[in-house]
């Protein structure tokens, strides 16, 4: 016999799904299995209870548990876990958690290195900060030449207006002809003093992607990316490919990536890790590896995903 379902997470869930995810009122009660009457009275019910504003109250229960099973297993010492919805990329849902987390954490004085991505900038529609105009927000990678793509520069610009505080930007094409041409822009053309001071982080936030779905490899063909997986490539982290275990020395491709180096964000004193979605466990796992990672904002299905690995590795 199933255990009783708590009100309040169910009608969390409800308000996740709709506001998250973006589903109907009518896809909203197939998914939990109750009338739409009843999808409608939770919904108010969570909006008059104040559960949900420009962010949603984490559901407790069931995914407080995961976030914790995933924590100990992966030696992680902060797992968020949202909802997960069948069928819907979980990057806004994740965004949600991630900005309202940021709100609560990013403090005076603070460095904040920033990477870009899908959810990221879904992060900055719910990141509700006290003003700190004495931060420093860093765009930690360059940015795209053709428009109409998301931008880290444009990223990092929004966090610092929300914040009130300066930015810097990395002025540069993403990749680059050559690692000589990388070098000579760092020392050359005023790069060399964002550079130093990704190295004293107090926080680094950032996503991962695989190399199917990965923005900053979409300029690569299918031939690139299929070579980069026969070399053992499972995605990317600031644009920087990495195998299983966070080495990425063995891909050329690095060479020629402007943007602030795994090393140096692992130096971070927060680590901050927002991906989830289908196969993004392996690099979700190589991002550990490498960096260490202090907290890892998630949805459930790629928790139970990170989960499932560690048991087959133990059984092995």
């Amino acid at each position: 016999m199933s255990a009783p379902v708590n009100p309040r997470d169910l009608r969390l869930r409800a308000a996740w799904l709709a506001h998250g995810y973006g589903l109907t009122q009518a896809e909203i009660a197939n998914r939990l299995g109750v009338s739409r009457a009843t999808v409608n009275r939770m919904l108010e019910q969570a909006r008059a209870l104040g559960e949900i504003r420009i962010w949603i109250d984490q559901p407790e229960g069931d995914l407080t548990a995961l976030a914790m099973d995933v924590a100990q297993a992966m030696d992680i010492p902060e797992v968020i876990c949202v909802p997960s919805s069948p069928g819907a990329a979980p990057h806004a849902a994740i965004g949600l958690a991630l900005g309202r987390m940021l709100s609560d954490r990013i403090g005076a004085g603070m460095r904040i290195g920033l990477g870009w991505g899908r959810t990221l900038t879904h992060a900055l529609d719910s990141f509700q900060p006290p003003p700190r105009a004495d931060a420093l927000v860093l765009s930690l990678l360059g940015g795209q030449v053709r428009s109409g793509r998301p931008n880290p520069g444009a990223l990092a610009a929004r966090m610092a207006a929300s914040l009130g505080c300066d930015v810097m930007f990395l002025p540069a094409p993403l990749i680059v002809d050559h690692a000589d041409t990388r070098a000579r822009l760092i020392a050359g053309c005023g790069l060399q003093a964002l550079f130093d001071l990704a190295e004293q982080l107090d926080i680094a936030v950032f996503g991962a992607g695989d190399l199917d779905a990965s923005l900053a490899l979409s300029r690569l063909d299918s031939h690139a990316a299929r070579a980069l997986r026969d070399a053992g490539a499972v995605g990317e982290i600031l644009a920087q490919i990495v195998d299983a275990d966070g080495t990425s020395k063995v891909f050329e491709i690095n060479e020629r990536v402007m943007a602030v180096g795994l090393d140096h964000v692992a130096q971070a004193r927060a680590r901050v890790l927002a991906c989830g979605g289908t196969a993004r466990a392996p690099v979700i796992r190589a991002a550990h590896a490498r960096i260490g990672l202090s907290t890892l904002v998630t949805d459930e299905a790629t928790a139970h995903d990170l989960l499932n690995t560690r048991m087959e590795e133990e059984e092995d």
